[in-house]
């Protein structure tokens, strides 16, 4: 049976929504749909859905002979079965063209990519190794089988385990799960697949196509990468030529794609430990809400809670698509009668921030702010629009969250001269800055900043060495350096905290001061700016929240403080640059033939004298050296 083709109307249709930036499921160009992970009872077992597409992969081993070329490596196999289950295009027993494209780029993008020690999997050299099957069966096919598969696949591998063995001579005795713990796979890294579809030409392009999608488009281009920006295969198929600018854009938006699916896969992973450690219920009929993997949608559900649990909890933060000027979703909180706070938050699940804390700082929102005038900041003298980008952890974020209640998200500044852009992430780490970077200009489109203002690295105090850390903040501000040559580049200091994690008070602070000595000494050497917070101190205990870690209103307007003294410096030091430039126009250039020596005077002193009168000469000494008279007109 073939499937159903498109008609005219519904080919036009799609074409000229795509020109408006409007997608049929209502996403933006550069979205994916819902992604959801779960992993059966059996270890190897994972099924993927990406919207209505769903895949099942499964992962078995069995021990055979090893290859004669390479004779002590594992062996590595991929089939892809596309039943009529999943689309009545497929038929049972024939391999399709789609069916045979999805099952080399697999084999590119995992086993010639080197994802999977296959040495790992030799038992004895050149007779007997461990045969990896991965099994992949789509199960419904709604469009881009090619990047839900590959996920589906280093996700079951990731989860699988082989029984352990023991040898004895040239016997070998497998050892069944109940006698020893089965042994994971050793994945070096994740590749996994973007597609990317292109119409008119190339004129239009379009992230995660589905079925109705990849029937209007001219060709696709599929990026297997891994979140270490390794370019593991690269397919471009169809009737379109693409410029090399196009394919870097592409390239840079999988960046951000991978990075975060793969910290998707991950968290299910994690999830799935914790599950079978603790004795709780998993696999497919039992999988808990918290199993399922969300990005950046949520379907309407009706579900039964109290308003206490409403006001309690949230979503968790769905941004990891979309372009800046497409409004985020996010839910309004009810904190208090005739009081509501709309923006990014909700339970944290990364074990930085507990909901007693996150309650806290939402009720800290309800501090009347404090009385202000509008004084807003001008800078007459720049032509163009400065652009500031503040990035940084849940200080940044809280920060901003502060800002809006404040009615000052862009610091008080005239947007048409001034813009500021906010992208604190809650318990964000310094190794996610250029990832982060990168996601704004790529996925977000912020332009490029003016100054950049970075706060950052107080997660990684006590779960790094501090040498390491100094070194790898400095490695990654050059880069940041090297990558906005013409930022102005701006450290805020890692904040005094009453409590660290992992480390004792005394501790935790001689690394703070130790850090921001070095890197601020760093930064001031490449020309950046430090930005000190001398009035944010562990002893006053008016500034934190209990959980002495986090700012209540009054530290976070502190800090708001710090950071417009510092812009309104950098911007004031640029206008003083710009009306310098203008003011040497004016000057009247004086110049000695014998002595080769030049002076400088302004227009308007040169024809007068200390009085204020108009002489018919004057004489201008050096050290009595020499004279010069000139003659000037009334």
């Amino acid at each position: 049976m073939r499937d159903t083709p498109l008609s005219a109307c519904e080919r036009n249709f799609i074409i000229r929504a795509l020109g408006d930036r409007k997608r049929l499921d209502g996403r933006q160009p550069y979205d994916y749909r819902k992604v959801k992970i779960t992993f059966g009872a059996d270890r190897g077992c994972c099924k993927v859905n990406l919207g209505q597409t769903q895949v099942l992969a499964q992962v078995s081993c069995e021990i055979t002979s090893p290859r004669a070329v390479r004779p002590s490596d594992g062996v590595l196999f991929i089939n892809v079965e596309l039943s009529p289950m999943a689309s009545p295009a497929f038929e049972v027993g024939r391999m399709s063209d789609l069916g045979v494209e999805i099952n080399r780029l697999l084999e590119r993008c995992l086993r010639e990519s080197r994802c999977l020690d296959t040495e790992s999997l030799c038992i004895i050299s050149g007779e007997k190794v461990w045969q990896i099957r991965v099994d992949v069966n789509v199960m419904n096919h709604d469009g881009n089988i090619i990047d839900c598969s590959s996920i589906a696949a280093i996700a079951a591998l990731a989860h699988f385990r082989r029984p352990d063995v023991t040898v004895d001579g040239s016997e070998v005795i497998v050892h069944p799960s109940d006698e020893k713990d089965p042994i994971p796979l050793s994945v070096h890294h994740m590749p996994i697949c973007v597609t990317f579809s292109f119409y008119e030409q190339g004129k239009y392009l379009l992230v995660d196509p589905t079925d109705k999608e990849e029937k209007v488009m001219d060709g696709k281009m599929v990026i297997g990468m891994n979140k270490h920006r390794e370019i593991c295969t690269l397919q471009v198929s169809g009737e379109m030529l693409l410029m090399k600018d196009q394919v870097l854009r592409c390239s840079n938006i999988a960046v951000v794609k991978v990075t975060e699916i793969t910290e998707l896969i991950q968290r299910a992973l994690e999830n799935d430990r914790q599950a079978r450690l603790n004795g709780k219920k998993f696999g497919f009929a039992e999988s808990e809400p918290t199993e399922s993997i969300l990005t950046n949608q949520q379907e309407p559900e009706e579900i039964q809670a109290t308003e206490t649990q409403m006001d309690e909890d949230s979503e968790e933060e769905k941004g990891m698509n979309g372009d800046l000027k497409t409004e985020r979703k996010s839910k309004v909180k009810i904190l208090d009668k005739g009081v509501g706070m709309i923006g990014e938050g909700g339970a944290s699940t990364w074990g930085v921030e507990d909901n007693e804390m996150t309650e806290e700082l939402q009720k800290e929102a309800k501090v009347t702010q404090p009385d202000h005038k509008e004084v807003t900041h001008t800078t007459d003298c720049q032509s163009a629009v400065s652009t500031v980008w503040i990035v940084g952890s849940s200080i940044v974020y809280w920060a901003e969250t502060r800002a809006k209640v404040r009615k000052m998200q862009n610091l008080l500044y005239d947007p048409k001269e001034v813009r500021v852009y906010w992208d604190g992430v809650r318990g964000m780490k310094w190794d996610a800055l250029m990832i982060n970077l990168q996601r704004d200009l790529a996925v977000y489109d912020f332009p490029e900043p003016y100054v950049l203002i970075i706060h950052l690295g107080s997660n990684d105090v006590a779960s790094w060495n501090t040498d390491e850390l100094i070194s790898r903040m400095k490695a990654d501000i050059q880069k940041v350096r090297e990558m906005f040559p013409l930022t102005q580049l701006v450290f805020s200091e890692i904040l005094a905290r009453r409590v660290w994690r992992g480390l004792s008070l005394e501790c935790g602070e001689a690394k703070r001061q130790r850090i921001n000595q070095e890197v601020g000494q760093y930064v001031t050497e490449i020309g950046g700016v430090v930005v000190p917070h001398e009035n944010i101190l562990h002893q006053n205990v008016t500034l934190y929240i209990k959980d002495g870690v986090h700012m209540n209103d009054f530290g976070n307007d502190i800090l708001l403080d710090d950071i417009m003294n510092c812009l309104s410096s950098i911007l004031a030091e640029s206008t003083n640059d710009t009306e310098d430039s203008m003011e040497t126009e004016d000057e009247v250039i004086l110049s000695s033939i014998d002595l080769d020596i030049c002076y400088t005077l302004p227009l308007s002193e040169v024809n007068k004298d200390i009085e204020g009168n108009y002489p018919q000469q004057k004489e201008i000494n050096n050290d009595d050296d020499f004279e010069i008279e000139f003659k000037t007109s009334e």
